[in-house]
């Protein structure tokens, strides 16, 4: 299973945003800049984030982003169906497709176990979480990537 480029540079933009001190603002243009993102794809990123209510935005000069709630708040599972629009690793899962085969597929219990364990893993998991992790691993001297390096 592989997540869309929109959610890891989603999870990249919010982690931006939650490394900021309380109320300094991120400029879309730095940031695509900083992360190698263009600045249309954090557009769309912001757009489809911005339902979950987590974004504040200040138009105008000086203006940018930040996070209208406290990135403890902010729980993975929400951000990644905002992001990729559904997370189960196979369709027929998802809610929206039933399979013709679902009463006698062999392989739909495994498929709903791996289903619950990463939502359940995703809905563990807040911003505030994977950004002290993230600095844990750079003051261990792990294999940190920096926030703002272009990995993907």
């Amino acid at each position: 299973m592989r997540f869309s480029t929109r959610t890891r540079y989603g999870l990249r933009f919010l982690l931006r945003l939650a490394a900021q001190p309380q109320g300094r603002l991120l400029q879309l243009g730095q940031v695509a800049h900083e992360e190698n993102i263009s600045p249309g794809y954090l557009e769309q990123i912001v757009r489809a984030l911005r339902p979950m209510g987590i974004l504040r935005a200040v138009r105008g000069s000086g203006g940018g982003y930040a996070l209208s709630r406290p990135p403890s708040e902010i729980n993975m599972e929400d951000v990644f169906q905002h992001l990729e629009g559904e997370i189960s690793p196979v369709r027929c899962l998802g809610g929206k497709e039933t399979c013709r085969r679902a009463g006698r597929c062999s392989s739909r219990g495994f498929w709903h176990e791996l289903d619950e364990h990463i939502r359940t893993f995703l809905q563990q998991r807040t911003l505030q979480e994977i950004l002290e992790s993230e600095e844990h691993h750079s003051a261990l001297g792990g294999n940190h990537v920096e926030l703002h390096e272009s990995c993907s």
